[in-house]
């Protein structure tokens, strides 16, 4: 074989290598990315359980306030668990149309960042339910009773005991949206709020993250 041959194999050689390796970076892409798109679908079954959840508690309340729409009592706690679970519902909302709208053709750290707003969007989700919760719980337990029931649950109640529950509640929520604010829910992130940050994220979006991060990692290396 002349030198010239062996120039035109070896090229021929090269140029197959290459596209091969191009094949198995874009297999490996498909693969990582699937994997993402796979822990999305478990996160998009249970925000539409939270919504489904929501709607049926906001029915319910309205259902309890149409039949005491003159009694300010239920006005104020029918009416302000309707609002504060339907801003809940909302965020649920929000964070189930934004991982339904990925766009896995695009870039990794566009993609990270597409997480980050859905981490970020699930974690004012469980924030709000969480300091919502220290609020309407009891009014809440009472509306749903009586909505299943028919029984005047919330009418029975003292107004004092109601009232310091609500107080407390108020106090919690106040004290616990502050300090999310500043710790939280800002650009530049300690160490330690990070963690907390990923901590309180379902498995959904820390796996994704892994994926993300392990696919960022080897298109760097390339």
């Amino acid at each position: 074989m002349q030198l010239d041959e062996m120039k035109q194999v070896w090229a021929a050689h090269g140029a197959m290598l290459e596209q091969s390796v191009v094949i198995n970076e874009h297999l490996l892409r498909e693969v990582m990315l699937r994997r993402v798109q796979t822990a999305f679908t478990s996160f998009q079954v249970w925000r539409i359980l939270e919504v489904i959840i929501g709607v049926a508690t906001i029915m319910a309340s309205i259902a309890v306030l149409a039949e005491h729409v003159t009694d300010p009592r239920y006005v104020i706690v029918a009416g302000g668990l309707a609002l504060l679970v339907a801003g809940v519902t909302g965020l649920c909302m929000y964070a189930l149309v934004q991982s339904i709208g990925i766009d896995y053709a695009a870039p990794v750290t566009m993609l990270q960042r597409n997480v980050e707003r859905i981490r970020l969007a699930e974690y004012r989700a469980f924030k709000w339910a969480f300091l919502v919760g220290s609020l309407a719980w009891l009014p809440g337990v009472l509306i749903l009773f009586e909505a299943l029931t028919g029984f005047d649950a919330l009418a029975r109640i003292r107004l004092s005991w109601l009232g310091a529950n609500v107080i407390f509640g108020v106090l919690c929520l106040g004290f616990g949206h502050a300090l999310s604010r500043r710790y939280l829910e800002r650009a530049e992130l300690s160490p330690w709020a990070r963690n907390l940050l990923e901590s309180v994220s379902g498995r959904a979006v820390q796996t994704a993250t892994q994926h993300l991060k392990d696919l960022a990692r080897f298109e760097r290396s390339e």
